[in-house]
């Protein structure tokens, strides 16, 4: 099986005053298609960190980030600009959708951006919604949703380009436990249908357990349980 994303001996530093913190020293993971995977650790572990690197909003001091066995220029900003919206879906604590926009024209906005025609983008936004139990949402703005129907919108919006990893920090930890629960288990349930890899940074335990797997940050690497 074809491996859907690679982390290769990150490293990453920050600067404290006149001094080094080192936050990864060799991290490494391998994310398999529709596999989910669960990342714990302490605040200040590098979580973070981690899925900025990943998500190819940050580079790494040193290391690779390979998709589909091909490394990743990381210093090349339009690639990482093309390959982060064409490749990797999104899903933050806080659902970030822009108020001014329907539930649809939210989930839509990453294939409009992908050059994806006004009308197809909605449709599909319209069968993802849908797919979540929101076919009575499409046409709501954010602020006529609950905060579990804004986070299943948010999560629509991740999956919108069919994208090879799904990225989730904390997804449901804004939300009460009935909610966030029909949350994790939609999340995963259609991340898998779309033989989306997921990494799953949460504190959350019952959330985690969900997962085909989970590792742990120490140390500023990646430990397996």
């Amino acid at each position: 099986m074809s491996k859907s994303f690679e982390l290769v001996d990150i490293h990453r530093c920050f600067k404290q005053g006149g001094a080094l913190l080192p936050v990864l020293q060799g991290a490494d993971l391998t994310l398999e298609p529709g596999e989910v995977v669960a990342l714990l650790g302490p605040s200040g572990s590098g979580k973070s960190s981690l899925l900025h690197i990943a998500g190819l909003l940050e580079k790494p001091d040193s290391g690779q980030v390979v998709i589909d066995g091909a490394p990743v220029s990381l210093d090349d900003e339009n690639q990482r600009t093309r390959l982060r919206r064409q490749h990797i879906g999104f899903v933050y604590q806080f659902h970030n959708l822009l108020p001014e926009f329907t539930a649809a024209e939210n989930v839509a906005m990453p294939a409009r951006l992908a050059g994806v025609s006004r009308s197809d983008a909605l449709d599909r936004a319209s069968l993802l919604l849908g797919s979540l139990n929101l076919q009575d949402r499409l046409t709501h703005l954010p602020a006529q949703l609950s905060g579990g129907e804004q986070q299943r919108v948010a999560l629509a919006r991740a999956l919108m380009n069919r994208p090879k990893v799904v990225l989730a920090d904390e997804p449901t930890g804004s939300l009460d436990s009935k909610a966030g629960g029909q949350v994790a288990e939609l999340m995963l349930e259609l991340a898998r249908a779309q033989k989306a890899a997921v990494l799953l940074a949460t504190h959350d335990l019952n959330l985690a357990e969900q997962a085909d797997r989970i590792v742990r940050m120490a140390d500023g690497k990646i430990q397996a349980n």
